[in-house]
């Protein structure tokens, strides 16, 4: 898996690159030349006229160096300082670039800037913390005006006005065509705002050895990941061999998040899958997903409740998981999720099992080890007493014991380490997604995954369906139900990587 790092862990990094006798202006010409490579590739065909706006750190000294070697290779470069350079490697190579340049430009004259064909936005660089102001926050509103005009907009690092470890878009921010990332990508590429802001995202490492990452680093998961830790299925098996998942969900009105979980499920390689769900869903469940069996069990105003748990109890002996939660209502009894997590099964809990458990500090007490989380923001707030869904925010959810989704354009997930899914599309962004996600992570959790593993990989597959699904039917009229029905084409792809 690819390594992100926060910008403390990527100084840290640099730190001990250069104690180890590695030369900073080096470093800072290979980034550099990774930019303008990246320029040099947006621009064929659009002109080579370039202003580097610089800032007065590292950022700055990159810009630098790439407005130096895009004038050596032809282009047209101009730059345009956004203070005084204060670092040795920016200064020296702010003198390095006069005389090699086409032009150095004065801040105070940015409204008579001819608009270019690219912008390189070299301001601020990873260790932004607050919304730009002054000069700066000009240049970046100038900027983005001339990329509505028809510029092209290349960021070094992150696009200055984000923040590189949460994705907080600060105003004004820069919206780049390609941020080219140094080394590796940063957190705030692909959480918060991020991916709205980036563009394209280049990464491009500059030499740093990978034995100076540090222990803790965060992962992104992609599609050979996901090939390689998909279960291995001998050709003597049978149904029992791939387990036995129960699924408690569905209410009244809400009986088809019940059928997407379980339809995802069973698409994602359960041996056997059973629902328990209100007697009065029985019917819809057993005609939308007759592969599974199903369990009616007592109900009040279309909700389970506390004459269920003790059936529920019975239910639950013989199975390798239970999923919880797809449209159970906040009707159902919280004593259906106490006797799931008193079983100490591998547990998948989603949607009302969650608001259930951040209602009932004793349900809370009863998670463990072998739950698997996936709360959207709403949910993560309520579990959090309020706090925003951050990687703060998702560790102090795995304190209490069990592995952590956080659902979004990009998924976090902490557990047993700390990996992103950033799979998926927009047109995911509909009701119902979630279920399928569940019924996913339910099916490995089953099959004998941890659940930190079920949850990065459930990521990797939810995502990927539903980036097929949208190829097929459109970000604005793709379903869930087209989602589940590309998990197929996924596994099959997954299959062929491995061969």
């Amino acid at each position: 898996m690819k390594p992100i790092l926060t910008a403390q862990q990527m100084r840290d990094m640099e730190r001990a690159y250069f104690d180890a006798g590695a030369a900073s202006i080096d470093l800072m010409e290979r980034a550099a030349a990774a930019l303008c490579d990246e320029l040099l590739h947006a621009l064929a065909g659009r002109g080579k006229t370039c202003v580097f706006a610089c800032g007065t750190g590292g950022n700055g000294g990159d810009g630098y160096a790439a407005a130096r070697l895009f004038a050596e290779k032809g282009g047209r470069a101009i730059i345009l300082p956004v203070g005084q350079p204060r670092t040795t490697d920016a200064i020296r190579n702010c003198e390095r670039a006069r005389g090699a340049v086409f032009a150095f430009a004065d801040v105070r004259g940015l409204d008579a800037i001819p608009r270019p064909d690219a912008w390189a936005d070299c301001l601020f660089g990873i260790g932004l913390s607050r919304a730009p102001e002054g000069d700066a926050a000009r240049v970046i509103e100038h900027m983005n005006a001339d990329r509505e005009a028809g510029s092209v907009t290349i960021s070094a690092d992150i696009p200055s006005g984000l923040c590189a470890d949460d994705g907080t878009v600060f105003s004004p921010c820069v919206r780049a065509d390609v941020t080219v990332a140094f080394q590796t990508a940063k957190p705030g590429h692909w959480l918060g705002g991020g991916m709205d802001v980036c563009g394209g995202l280049a990464v491009r490492e500059i030499g740093i050895p990978d034995n100076l990452l540090p222990e803790d680093v965060l992962r992104l998961a992609d599609v050979s990941d996901a090939a390689r830790a998909l279960p291995v299925r001998k050709r003597t098996a049978h149904k029992n061999d791939f387990g036995h998942l129960l699924i408690v969900a569905g209410s009244r009105g809400m009986a088809g998040a019940a059928a997407m979980c379980t339809r995802a499920a069973l698409r994602a390689g359960a041996g056997l899958t059973t629902v328990a769900c209100p007697e009065s869903c029985l019917p819809i469940l057993q005609t939308l997903a007759p592969e599974a069996m199903c369990i009616p069990l007592p109900e009040t105003d279309g909700a389970l409740n506390a004459d269920a748990a003790p059936l529920l109890r019975d239910a639950l002996r013989g199975k390798t998981a239970v999923a919880a939660g797809c449209g159970l209502s906040m009707r159902a009894s919280g004593e259906c999720v106490r006797v799931i997590l008193e079983s100490g099964l591998p547990a998948m809990l989603d949607a009302d099992a969650l608001n259930l458990i951040a209602q009932d500090a004793s349900l809370r007490k009863l998670l463990h080890s072998h739950c698997a989380l996936t709360p959207h923001p709403g949910e993560a707030a309520r579990l959090n007493g309020g706090m925003r869904p951050t990687m703060e925010a998702a560790a102090r959810l795995h304190a209490l014991g069990p592995a952590v989704l956080l659902k979004g354009a990009c998924s976090l997930i902490v557990g047993d380490g700390r990996f992103l899914s950033a799979s998926g599309s927009v047109g995911m962004a509909k009701g119902g997604s979630g279920d399928a996600l569940t019924g996913i992570v339910g099916a490995l959790l089953a099959q004998g995954l941890s659940p930190t593993a079920a949850l990065w990989l459930g990521g990797e597959l939810h995502g990927r369906a539903g980036e097929l699904a949208a190829e097929d039917k459109g970000t604005f009229s793709m379903l869930p139900t087209d989602l589940i029905e590309a998990l197929p084409r996924v596994f099959l792809s997954l299959e062929e990587l491995r061969r």
